[in-house]
């Protein structure tokens, strides 16, 4: 028997400017010490946006050759109208496990049948205070700080800052119970069965499930193993997806320009299921001496079945729909959309052929239960080591990913249909699950060692993969696929193009003072590799290389 306590008390937040309060300050009605009803006087000041207000950059050392002195804010000011937003959490984990373990005295000619019996408690809790009034929804759930009249509108719970959301006090608890069994029964000397069955209990209203696994391993020849399994998975809410409180983050919306807004995600207590899956993989090892090296490669077929997927529904898309597919911001959106009562538009309203996509502010997301996903690919991995001397040793080696398959349901919301049934492999997914997922990634590696001394060559390579903005429903490309924001058509980024990184290592081990030394020295994208281009804010995609550079590493490793 054992058991794990862990605990993490975290605070974080970032600064965010309260609407109302800039408003009075463009009136001259700003600062904490206003009082009366004189613009600029009795305490009150006046803020000023324009660009006079500031004498340069000083991170640059950039003057400004506008600036006016005397016509900058005051540090009082800006310390009033941007105020820190975010939360204090505290979270803590009890898991206790029980395991009883032998052998059953059943004998097969491989050995004997072996058993383990099992339960295990975990208890989860999570508390979440906003770090201070402004923040707190419970306070100032409107645009206007210290407003309540949108209690019970569509715009409860927008707050009373500019960009970021509030929150609302949380405390939840969850325990999770437990069972398993496990058998392994080694029927011959080449091949051996495993079965093994777990009961979990989530409680009301997640409920319970109960999941079997079987595999077996066959030793075909001495260097020839086929291998495989089959079984299912089970995977309950987590007490945040279940909290009645959301969380803001933020997403550059297509609609919008490709403008940063606010995504509003909403915790689902009510009818939020597990989420299951079918797993199966068969493969094979084949393992022999070549050349006075011993080589081991691998290829394993693998298969996952999602049901019930927990995800949240997808803002950008929610957002592209309303806004009528545009991508430059700048033209109508439909007001009279089902799924319009998800966005937030500038000055709370959205006016037939008025309204454009720039005035989103804001979109509501969910915790639901999402489309079915069905994922299948093929692993590779080839190890070979071999000595050269009395002391040295020469290995390499690869592991190699190729995705076959990863197709996504279409996306029902409100009983709208927002995303298509497609298949995500070779597409970029900017703004939709499961981000970039190209056909193939692999990394390779050749390492030599001699004595205290190694050198190491390692490469990582990624297929590109094209932009699923600019594919349209019928499988067609858009030409040219993004408009900006001057009217202009452009293509740049629809094709990622692929990224090669090579890196070498060296290091030295020595005894230094009773202690184990290694002196590291590496060039890392030494062929200063640039990343793939995509039509995102930092013109890069992040999941298909880095925009580093080439780089150098120098370090030492102590052990006592």
């Amino acid at each position: 028997m054992d058991g794990t306590y862990w605990e993490s008390r975290r605070t974080f937040f970032a600064p965010g400017i309260v609407g109302s309060r800039l408003q009075a300050a463009l009136n001259g009605f700003g600062g904490a010490d206003c009082t009366g009803t004189t613009p600029g006087a009795n305490g009150c000041q006046y803020f000023n946006p324009f660009v006079n207000a500031g004498p340069g950059n000083g991170t640059y050392n950039i003057a400004n050759p506008f600036y006016v002195p005397g016509a900058e804010n005051s540090e009082e000011l800006v310390a009033w109208l941007q105020v820190p937003n975010g939360t204090r959490e505290y979270e803590q984990q009890v898991v206790l496990d029980l395991v009883l373990s032998g052998e059953t005295g059943i004998e097969f000619s491989g050995g004997p049948l072996a058993f383990a019996v099992g339960a295990q408690v975990r208890d989860n809790e999570f508390s979440s205070r906003p770090l201070n009034d402004e923040s707190n929804l419970d306070i100032n759930p409107c645009f206007v700080e210290g407003d309540t009249s949108c209690v019970g509108t569509t715009t409860e719970g927008v707050g009373p800052f500019i960009f970021l959301g509030g929150s609302r006090p949380t405390r939840l608890n969850q325990s999770v119970y437990a069972f398993f069994a496990e058998l392994n029964a080694p029927i011959t000397d080449a091949i051996e069965l495993a079965a093994a069955i777990r009961f979990e209990d989530y409680g009301d209203p997640i409920g319970s499930t109960i999941n079997p696994k079987g595999s077996v391993r066959w030793q075909v020849t001495d260097w020839v193993t086929l291998r495989g399994s089959v079984g299912t998975t089970f995977r309950g809410p987590l007490a945040s997806n279940v909290s009645p409180n959301f969380v803001t983050a933020l997403e550059g919306f297509t609609a919008a320009g490709g403008n940063y807004k606010s995504k509003d995600i909403y915790g689902n207590p009510t009818n939020l299921s597990p989420e299951t899956a079918l797993t199966y993989n068969i493969g094979a090892i084949f393992n022999a001496p070549i050349g006075g090296a011993d080589v081991t490669f691998s290829v394993d077929y693998w298969s996952i079945d999602l049901e019930d997927r927990i995800t949240i529904t997808p803002a950008n898309a929610i957002a592209s729909r309303v806004g009528n597919f545009q991508t430059s911001g700048n033209e109508p959106v439909n007001c009279s959309d089902p799924l319009a009562n998800l966005i937030t538009f500038s000055g709370n309203q959205c006016i037939q052929g008025v309204t454009t996509g720039i005035d989103i502010s804001r979109v509501r997301a969910d915790f639901v239960n999402g489309p079915d996903v069905k994922i299948s690919g093929l692993d590779f991995a080839l190890n070979a080591s071999f000595p050269i001397g009395d002391n040295a040793t020469f290995s390499f080696g690869g592991n190699a990913v190729y995705n076959l398959d990863y197709k996504f349901d279409e996306f029902v919301v409100q009983g709208e249909t927002v995303l298509q049934p497609y298949d995500a492999v070779g597409l970029g997914n900017y703004f939709r699950d499961p981000n970039t997922v190209p056909e193939w990634r692999a990394n390779a590696f050749a390492n030599l060692r001699f004595g205290p001394v190694a050198a190491r060559y390692s490469l990582v390579h990624i297929d590109g993969v094209t932009d699923d903005r600019c594919v349209n429903a019928d499988g067609s490309f858009r030409d040219p696929c993004f408009v900006t924001a001057d009217g202009q058509g452009t293509n740049f980024g629809v094709e990622s193009g692929s990224y090669t990184q090579h890196d070498i290592a060296v290091t030295y081990d020595l005894v230094l003072a009773g202690a184990d030394l290694q002196l590291q020295a590496a060039i890392e994208n030494f062929t200063d590799a640039e990343p793939a281009e995509a039509q995102l804010p930092l013109s890069f995609n992040p999941f298909i290389g880095n925009a580093i550079g080439r780089n150098y590493r120098v370090g030492i490793r102590a052990r006592f």
